[in-house]
């Protein structure tokens, strides 16, 4: 096998692995912040804001991601009256259907907190905010980061189906690399092996994190 012609077109390669890493890093902020608000949503004490949430979320957490994806590329231009691009169709797109599985990884945090931990907490006078920063966020962190650190790895490589909506990502350019020049093999290894080393390296920072919170909450 000739890998000649992927040097010769790095460029082009890392322009695409670019906007992988941008997507992939907008879509995991949002999915954040999306997902901590549907998580206290699910754990309201209010019914009326508890079950459409869950409904919401495990709606969403049973359709494939590229429907969610076209949803929004092709339906939001009908609701709007105004055509949508395709990267921020595919970032909000990314963003719905992750944060869900978010949402879910973020509540089993909280709830795996000890309930007399935080009794505890509070009947030494600490404020629900002094609680909830200083004892319940600090445990449930720890208790999260490693299902965080999946889902991150599940995203970034999701992101490779915005390309069916015509983002050029770094699957697609290099699919559009291969389309000119017709080398499967070389095109596709080099594209697994890349998606390997940010998979593992993503995996790797995750476990040194979880030693240092676990040392940190040793302590």
């Amino acid at each position: 096998m000739d890998f000649s012609f992927l040097a010769s077109n790095m460029r082009y390669l890392l322009e695409g692995l670019s906007v992988t890493l941008v997507l992939a890093t907008l879509s995991f902020v949002g999915c954040l912040a999306v997902g901590t608000f549907l998580a206290l949503l699910r754990l309201s004490p209010w019914r009326c804001l508890r079950w459409p949430t869950g409904l919401y979320i495990d709606l969403m957490r049973m359709v494939p991601l590229i429907m969610v994806i076209f949803w929004f590329f092709f339906f939001l231009p009908i609701l709007t009256g105004r055509p949508i691009n395709a990267f921020i169709a595919g970032l909000a797109g990314l963003v719905a259907f992750h944060s869900t599985y978010i949402a879910e990884v973020i509540r089993a945090g909280i709830q795996s907190v000890p309930r007399g931990l935080v009794e505890a907490a509070r009947s030494s006078g600490m404020s629900y905010r002094h609680c909830m920063w200083h004892v319940v966020l600090p445990i449930a962190t720890r208790n999260m980061l490693p299902a965080l650190v999946n889902r991150f790895v599940a995203l970034f490589m999701g992101t490779s189906l915005v390309y069916v909506i015509g983002v050029t990502e770094f699957f697609r350019a290099a699919t559009n690399l291969n389309m000119r020049a017709f080398r499967p093999y070389e095109t596709y290894i080099f594209v697994a092996l890349v998606y390997f080393a940010f998979c593992y390296s993503i995996s790797r920072v995750g476990a040194l994190l979880e030693r240092r919170l676990t040392l940190t909450g040793a302590r």
